[in-house]
């Protein structure tokens, strides 16, 4: 055979076995992020903090979502207040539970839906729409085949598909050909599933990047979210350069305890879509 046209061949063959992996990479630039993204979504768990729901809306913020329970038995304590004070300024609301792939799920998912209902009536805001989102991550995580099922677990009861937080590695990372396996071996009505929930990215990347490459599981066709910025065992991690995208909204946030350098640090988010998509 023609050396060239091996080579040619070769590489055709790598492509199409590239294009047929079940987890690509995307990377976004600073520039792309800065000016065809909206930077409108914070997010919490429980720290005990101050939150200013006001102020954040000044800031740009659209969408606070926030953890309601955590595993089969843990209720953030912030959760409640937080809900309301967010409605009152104007806020969308989303609520997301934690996955722990060591309790039963459909326990976990059903405690989820009362704690979020329970509050909304308590409020008087159960009129109002509710972003729910499953967070699966680390070693807590269970396999995409369960998390779909759980996806569709809360379609059956609230009649809304969550948004899913999903930690993807890059290829050569731990987990990578496990998550792999997991996606090839998924069914046709599981990749529907999946497809239709939408995927909220966690990535970050130290201050002076320009840009960020992450993991998308082709099934989603793309993603929804990406978590650019937050904080890993105390430390402010950020994706972007530039004062705007550290994670610093000031007055609005004050954090309970902890190092008085992420005071007022929390974790954003960019919606990969048009403001009348978002709306």
């Amino acid at each position: 055979m023609n050396t060239r046209a091996s080579i040619r061949s070769c590489i055709a063959v790598a492509s199409l076995l590239a294009s047929c992996a079940p987890i690509r990479t995307e990377t976004v630039s600073v520039h792309h992020a800065r000016y065809s993204l909206l930077n409108n979504t914070v997010d919490f768990g429980r720290d005990g903090g101050a939150v200013r729901c006001d102020l954040l809306r000044r800031m740009g913020v659209e969408l606070m979502i926030h953890r309601a329970t955590r595993g089969g038995t843990k209720t953030d304590a912030d959760y409640t207040w937080r809900e309301h004070a967010a409605r009152v300024a104007g806020l969308k609301w989303g609520a997301y539970h934690y996955v722990n792939r060591a309790g039963n799920l459909q326990a976990q998912l059903d405690r989820f839906i009362r704690v979020v209902a329970a509050t909304a009536h308590r409020h008087g805001t159960a009129g109002h729409p509710v972003m729910m989102v499953l967070d699966n991550e680390g070693q807590d995580r269970v396999s995409w085949s369960q998390l779909a099922w759980g996806a569709q677990h809360v379609r059956a009861r609230t009649g809304a598909w969550p948004l899913l937080y999903c930690s993807v590695p890059l290829p050569g990372m731990p987990d990578f050909d496990q998550q792999t396996r997991e996606l090839q071996a998924l069914t046709p009505a599981e990749r529907t599933v999946l497809k239709t929930c939408g995927l909220w990215i966690p990535r970050y990347g130290e201050q002076s990047a320009m840009h960020m490459t992450f993991s998308v599981p082709r099934v989603f066709g793309t993603w929804s979210f990406w978590q650019y910025c937050g904080d890993i065992s105390g430390h402010p991690k950020t994706a972007l350069l530039g004062p705007e995208f550290t994670g610093n909204v000031g007055g609005a946030y004050t954090r309970s305890g902890g190092r008085a350098t992420l005071r007022h640090f929390c974790d954003r988010t960019f919606f990969h879509g048009s403001h009348a998509a978002f709306v």
